[in-house]
């Protein structure tokens, strides 16, 4: 394989291994019928049912439009369902948190069982991402043990073995701070794979890592040790780039300097140097700054090769295009005319369409493409994949148009992309000479 066709493809998926998986409860409702009801009854189905099977499907940006216009036809608990959800997945995590206490409290009896268990891990998604992680750890708990039996046998295994043990052991952990009073600006490069670079020290010590929008914050146990990031032995589990599963112990920086921009209560995940080591692409990484620093410093923006802007009171904008499944960034725009879903990734070097999106336009494809293998290499190993080569598609992202020169299209299935398109990568995202992402107002926008 020449090197052209080598690519690594940093693509590490977050806190919740199974994030960009369904939690669709279509099916398990059939032996729970206390209530809600997804699956259809006939081709035509009812108002409530469209919007829980768009719901299911993470269609939130017409589920939002729909709900507003179909609320007066709705029973008050749907209502109130439906908008825990979205709160949640257009990171409002207080008002999701008000709205499922509400429900809770009042329309209980209304909602069955595999519903429940779908609230509380709602709940726990919200306090997690508020860095409160004993509330979120009790809130899943009451999910597995009370409900779980609601649910398939799979989905309770990923919450009891990738969510519950490891945000467990965060219980005893104090709320992450971030410490900012003005806007901060703070260096960054790109490397020879376009992965943006920043400065983090402790102490006396300091070291580059990368900051990752697809990425939870991780450290090598040697960075770990030189930055005094305490080391647990709880243990954590990531699916790195090529579906593999890889085992991580916890770490916690008391105080983390990113430039001028102070932390407190940092969490990582710290993991052997060897498997953070890529021999065949001459490529070392020695940490990570993820979803879980970047959604605290709400409003960034990106000046290629140049700097990063944290602003201290992010502005409100008209612009809404990103939602959050779990602590996984997705992006809404348009591609040949089409409007995609693309997992928002700035540890992947080129972005790329996945099996679903070629499974919906294999037609197409296969007429226009040409084919070709590619190597992807990351954390947990490599794998060869067969792909297609698209050139020259357009894009209007973010209030700018462009075009893709040439842009993959998976065939083999990565678990991350099960329910997306793609995933947006650096290639597009550093076509512009600023990026900003505003996790307040969920937005990403583009100025040349």
């Amino acid at each position: 394989m020449n090197t052209k066709n080598f690519i690594l493809l940093l693509t590490l998926l977050l806190f919740e291994t199974h994030a960009a998986k369904s939690n669709s409860l279509t099916g398990v409702q059939q032996k729970h019928t206390k209530g809600l009801n997804t699956s259809p009854t006939s081709d035509n189905p009812s108002t409530e049912q469209r919007l829980l099977q768009m719901l299911d499907r993470k269609d939130f940006f017409r589920l939002k439009t729909l709900l507003q216009e179909k609320k007066d036809e709705l029973p008050q608990y749907i209502v109130l369902y439906i908008e825990a959800n979205l709160q949640n997945a257009f990171n409002q995590t207080e008002q999701s948190l008000l709205t499922i206490d509400k429900l809770l409290s009042n329309y209980r009896k209304s909602l069955s069982d595999a519903f429940l268990y779908k609230i509380y891990t709602i709940k726990y998604d919200n306090l997690f991402n508020q860095y409160h992680y004993k509330k979120a750890a009790e809130a899943l708990k009451i999910a597995i043990d009370k409900y779980g039996h609601a649910v398939d046998s799979a989905e309770l295994t990923r919450s009891r073995k990738e969510k519950y043990d490891f945000v467990n052991s965060l219980r005893k952990f104090p709320v992450q701070k971030m410490h900012i009073t003005t806007d901060v600006s703070i260096p960054i490069s790109l490397n020879q794979y376009n992965h943006i670079i920043l400065n983090v020290s402790s102490g006396e010590q300091s070291e580059n890592f990368i900051f990752d929008t697809g990425a939870s914050n991780i450290v090598t146990e040697s960075s770990a040790q030189r930055l005094g990031i305490r080391i647990l032995e709880s243990e954590a589990s990531i699916e790195g780039a090529v579906g593999k599963k890889v085992q991580s112990k916890v770490g916690l920086a008391d105080k983390l300097w990113i430039g001028d921009l102070m932390f407190e209560n940092v969490v990582f995940k710290v993991m052997p140097d060897e498997l953070l080591t890529f021999p065949a692409a001459n490529y070392v990484i020695h940490g990570i700054i993820g979803f879980p620093v970047m959604n605290q410093m709400k409003e960034i923006e990106i000046y290629k090769n140049k700097n990063i802007n944290v602003i201290a009171n992010p502005q409100k904008g008209n612009l809404c295009n990103l939602f959050l499944d779990n602590t996984l960034p997705i992006v809404q725009f348009e591609a040949n005319s089409d409007t995609v879903l693309f997992v928002l990734d700035t540890g992947a070097n080129t972005s790329k369409f996945s099996s679903k999106y070629f499974a919906e336009h294999n037609t197409e494809i296969k007429e226009k493409a040409t084919s070709n293998t590619i190597r992807r290499e990351g954390i947990g190993g490599t794998a060869d994949n067969n792909v297609h080569e698209l050139k020259n598609i357009p894009l209007k992202i973010g209030g700018q148009k462009m075009t893709v020169p040439t842009i993959i299209v998976l065939t083999d299935e990565l678990s991350y992309l099960t329910n997306y398109d793609g995933h947006l990568g650096q290639d597009i995202l550093m076509s512009f000479n600023k990026l900003t992402l505003n996790f307040k107002e969920m937005s990403l926008s583009f100025d040349n």
